[in-house]
């Protein structure tokens, strides 16, 4: 090796010198001692460098360190570098809580509370509100004040468009319409589309363009079904009601691709604190990626479980 050059004296400095700013580093061991390497032999390549000008070893020695600083300034340096890791790493794992909060609204309020639950609840209150009067065979149209609370429900309450009710499948007369109310144009021809009413009369138009990403459903009740023994009577009904719909399969797609982002990047986050606590490897990057927060939670039990092995 060149350093065989070197006196005791020189290699000394040179190594107290590295010495110190091993100190000073938060890196695995095995990154320590590969920065101590190439640090030392950088070091004595320089010390070989500035003596062949013609210099003094020692004044090679004190020239070749004031090319990489202080220790002071070297440490200011590294704290950069790791303000910078920190401030990545932080980035990851907020980007991931983000996508995971986009997804559980994806999935968790779009489709499995929206979709699935608060427009049926829609249609089972518009049936409770109605149900008192659109039973009795001898009304052909409801109330005043019934409707104008129809009206109000309607307007009111958000995610909601529209409104009919209609006698139906009455044995001894033709169904009727008792109330129909719509907030637009294109809410009035899908419940026209989906009426009974229509359908026995003739005159039930062609179905609606439907719209992309937020549609329009028709969710309907009838009395038949209601009750809890199903009878087709002369006080029998149905209620409709126009609610706002997303676009399940673009929603639930759009939720499974944000959860996998956010699986992907908490696997980042979480190597990358494994790899620079200097215990990354393969096997914890795949239980990261297979489990999640699961795997994360035994990692840090595996190492909590070591360090009080050590204690003992």
């Amino acid at each position: 090796m060149r350093s065989v050059s070197l006196t005791a004296e020189s290699t000394r400095r040179i190594t107290e010198y590295v010495d110190q700013l091993c100190k000073l580093m938060k890196e695995p061991a095995g990154e320590v001692n590969d920065f101590r390497e190439e640090m030392t032999a950088n070091l004595i390549s320089g010390v070989l460098e500035h003596m062949q000008t013609g210099i003094s070893e020692q004044q090679a020695v004190a020239m070749a360190l004031s090319q990489f600083g202080e220790a002071g300034e070297v440490k200011r340096e590294l704290e950069k570098i790791y303000s910078v890791k920190r401030r990545f790493a932080t980035g990851v794992l907020r980007s991931a809580i983000i996508l995971l909060v986009l997804s559980a609204i994806c999935l968790g309020l779009i489709i499995g509370v929206w979709n699935e639950r608060m427009v049926q609840k829609f249609a089972e209150d518009a049936y409770q509100l109605v149900e008192q009067e659109s039973a009795d065979p001898s009304n052909t149209a409801l109330s005043q004040p019934l409707q104008d609370k129809l009206k109000a429900w309607v307007d009111n309450t958000w995610g909601v468009k529209g409104v009919s009710i209609e006698q139906f499948d009455r044995p001894k007369a033709e169904p009727s319409r008792l109330f129909m109310y719509a907030a637009d144009s294109d809410t009035e021809q899908w419940l026209n589309f989906s009426s009974f009413y229509l359908e026995i009369k003739g005159g039930k138009p062609s179905r609606p363009e439907p719209n992309f990403f937020i549609k329009t459903t028709i969710r309907d009740i009838a009395s038949s079904s209601a009750a809890e023994e199903p009878v087709i009577d002369d006080h029998s009904f149905i209620v409709s009601v126009a609610a706002t719909y997303f676009n399940y399969t673009f929603f639930y797609s759009l939720g499974l691709f944000l959860l996998g982002g956010y699986c992907l990047l908490f696997t980042v986050w979480a190597g990358f604190n494994a790899y620079y606590e200097g215990k990354g490897n393969i096997g914890w990057i795949a239980l990261f990626l297979l489990t999640n927060i699961v795997g994360y939670g035994l990692y840090l039990i595996s190492c909590r479980s070591r360090y009080q092995v050590r204690a003992l």
